[in-house]
This record gives C-alpha cells, structure tokens and sequence, in this order.
C-alpha cells in the first residue's frame, strides 16, 4: 500500500483558529504522547472522488433490460432447470453483476458519469443544523461510487468490445460466470463445479476450432474471465440501480427481474 503522498508536507495555516477547528476530533488513536503532526488532516482525502450516472434513468432502463434479457437466456440453459430451485437462486444471487457488465459489453450500453458533490468539512460544520435532513436523504439516496472502480469498469467494457467476442464465446463466457461452485450453501455442488469446469472447456475448444491461428486468444478471454469473477457487485449496484432504487433490496430487485416472464 502506498503512503501518503502529503505525508510530511506543512500545512501553511496550521497555526490559524480555523485550523484548529477543522482538526478537532481527528486525531489519530494511537497511544502515547501526540505531535502537531498527528493533528492534520491529510489533503488526500479529498482526493476519493464519488461519480454516478450523468442519465440515471436511461441506463437504469437499460440495465434492467440487459439483465431480464440475461435471465431469459439462463433460464433457457438445460442444466440450469435441472436444478434445486434453491441453487438456482443462489446462483443468480452469486452471479448477477457479472451477468449484467457482460451484457452491458454485449449489448454496447455506453454511459457518462458526472462527480457528485460533495460538501465540504467547513461546510457540514458551518450548515450541519439547518442542512442535515437534506444531506441525510441525498446521501440515502445516491451516494455515487468510488471513481477507481467505475473507471475499472469502462476500461473493462473497452477492452472486451476490442475482442469481438462472438455470440457462442458470450454463451461459453455466461455459462462459467453462472456456474460457480465457490457459491456458498450450495446443494449440488460437485455438480456445478462440473458444470463450470464443461463451460470453460467448451470455450477452449470453440476458440481453438474457430481462431486455430490465434494463440493468445483463449488467454484474453481467460482474463475476461477472471476480471467478471472479481467484480464488486456493490460497486455495480451502485452505478446502475441504486440512483433510481435509492436504499432499497437490490436482492429483490434482481429476484424480481429473474422472476419477470
């Protein structure tokens, strides 16, 4: 982990009152004596910037729309029914944000992203009493999403749409994400475990048979892979769904979508 990159750095206005005020009650919890130091509040903190969808509506429609889409396709899988109605929702709960960024790619739904505001500490201090419940509710709901994993996000979908991936490799690729074993609390897991490992032998063996002359081919397609797997399903909620659901089950409203004929 990187340090600070303000670490050690003076602060012009430490002597100041307003200094004094803004540092109140952030010194660090560690024992024995302090020093001026561990006063400061370190600038980088205002680094941690929050973004959230510039169109929220639209890419919630369209978000909603992947997803039922991806469901329908899931439901269709033969080896899915096949399963305890129990496995298959804990599936869908373990693979939904994964389902719905691959989607995303395949469907090419563009979004923009705009910083939400936040105010300041000088003026949360100043306007707590008379501003809180606003700020309360606006927090509630929509915080935004750290800016590192949106931009994690759109590099990815970048990346994947420079692959062309073909309709049978998307199959392959869904069928893999859907079928994890790693799910906690799974009933027939050595069954799922063997489903996911077909689906990644089958894309193996499309790539090798389609794209014989293209040797890192299945490679990236790996990568994809693993990139989906690692996926924070908070920081996907966040983006798409929660401008518009605000603090509401985001469960339920995948379950929905999965139920919806």
């Amino acid at each position: 982990m990187s340090s600070c990159e303000c670490k050690g750095t003076e602060d012009p206005g430490q002597g100041s009152i307003l200094y004094s005020i803004l540092n109140r009650g952030a010194r660090c919890p560690q024992g024995g004596a302090e020093t001026p130091a561990e006063h400061q509040l370190c600038p980088c903190a205002s680094k941690r910037k929050l973004v959230a969808i510039r169109a929220p509506q639209r890419v919630f429609k369209a978000a909603s729309e992947v997803l039922v889409k991806t469901f329908k396709f899931v439901k269709n899988v033969p080896c899915f029914r096949g399963l305890p109605a129990e496995d298959q929702l804990r599936l869908v709960r373990n693979s939904w944000a994964p389902l719905l960024v691959l989607g995303l790619v395949q469907d090419c739904v563009d979004f923009d992203t705009v910083e939400t505001q936040q105010p300041s500490l000088l003026h949360r201090i100043l306007t707590h009493d008379t501003e809180r419940q606003e700020r309360v509710a606006a927090e509630a709901r929509d915080p935004g999403v750290p800016v590192g994993d949106v931009e994690s996000i759109k590099m990815f979908l970048v990346k994947c749409r420079g692959l062309r991936i073909s309709v049978k490799e998307y199959a392959f690729l869904k069928g893999a994400i859907l079928f994890t074993a790693e799910t906690a609390e799974l009933e027939c897991r050595d069954y799922i475990q063997a489903l996911q490992r077909e689906a990644e032998r089958a894309l193996y063996e499309h790539v090798r048979t389609v794209h014989w002359g293209s040797t890192g081919r299945f490679g990236k397609l790996r990568t994809v892979l693993n990139t989906l797997r690692s996926m924070d399903p908070e920081a996907v909620a966040g983006l798409f769904f929660r401008p518009v659901t605000g603090r509401s089950s985001i469960d339920e409203h995948v379950l929905s979508m999965f139920f919806e004929r």
